[in-house]
Formats: structure tokens, sequence, C-alpha cells
């Protein structure tokens, strides 16, 4: 049996939240979603083609886990949380920017890394950003463990995680992308 993982990005993450604390670096991991991403996961829940379901995984990130938390209670499935499921990692250390004298790190240096990254543009030296390959690695490691074991199970992750399975250039909030694993 071939598995379809139906990967469904987060909901709108809350950055103006992070911002207002200073949440950087690793601490991004716990921006919960605003009610609009609320709103978008619940609209993603109605969708049939999730019906199919047994399982959600989850990135163990608060916006995931909030999605996965929707989901489970729209569709009474059971929740198991996935470390390498998780985010893009802009640093890679998980020490967090040290700014230099004179810089202000934060939100601002993480977006542009995400928009080269985005732009697949892979990041060296003094950025120690993860790569999409390395993404991919460690994302089609753990959906191997589940490969077969269901018909279907929905993945609450990341757009990064998304795109660098499946070679999409951009995944909207709460979309929804079904995927096989390679040569399945």
């Amino acid at each position: 049996m071939t598995t379809t993982f139906y990967l469904v990005r987060h909901g709108q993450p809350d950055w103006q939240w992070a911002e207002e604390r200073r949440f950087y670096g690793p601490a991004s991991t716990y921006i919960p979603l605003t009610a609009e991403g609320v709103e978008q996961i619940e609209a993603a829940a109605r969708d049939p083609r999730l019906r199919e379901a047994s399982l959600i995984l989850a990135s163990p990130y608060t916006r995931t886990m909030q999605s996965a938390q929707i989901l489970s209670r729209r569709l009474d499935l059971p929740v198991t949380v996935e470390w390498n499921l998780h985010e893009w990692l802009y640093d890679l250390d998980m020490r967090g920017d040290l700014p230099q004298p004179g810089e202000r790190y934060g939100m601002e240096d993480m977006s542009r890394c995400f928009v080269q990254y985005m732009e697949s543009t892979e990041l060296t030296g003094e950025d120690n950003c993860e790569t999409h390959a390395a993404i991919a690695r460690r994302v089609l490691n753990c959906l191997r463990r589940y490969d077969g074991t269901q018909k279907a199970i929905l993945v609450a992750c990341h757009e990064g995680v998304i795109r660098s399975i499946t070679g999409l250039k951009k995944v909207d909030m709460a979309q929804i992308v079904p995927f096989t694993l390679p040569g399945t």
C-alpha cells in the first residue's frame, strides 16, 4: 500500500507577537497562529480529501502544533509529533544570532536569509543556514517510517518542508499538497 501524505502548511503565524517579544532564531518556534491563521486551518479541515487520513504528523513548532490540534479536533485524528518535520533552520547551531556592535538581528536578518533561501540561493559562511537538500533528506527519512502503514496521513508542517520535498516554488498558508514518496 502506498501512503498519500497530505502536507498541510500551518496557518498564518503571528509575527507581530514574536517581534513584540523579540522571539528570534530558535525562539521563533513559539510563534502562534493569528485569528486568521486559525480560520485558514478550520477551512482546510473541511477539505474532503483529509477524511481519508487516520493520523496527523506534526512539526514541534507552536504554529504547526496549533494547526494539528485544530485538524485533530475537526477530523477526530490522533497527533504524533515528529522533530524532523521542523522548518528550515537559518542557524544550524541553534544558538541564535549574536549581533555585532551596531547591528540589529532578528526579524530583518531572518527575513533576509529566508528570502534568499526561498529563492533557492544556498547560504554559506556566516549565515550557517540549512540547505534544501538537507531539509529534504531529514523529512523524507521521517516520512519513510510511515509509508505503507496507512492509506493517508496528514502532515502539519512548513512551507520550507513542503517546497524542499515537492519542488513547489510557493505554498500558501493552510494549503494542502498531496504527496507520495518517490519510488512508491
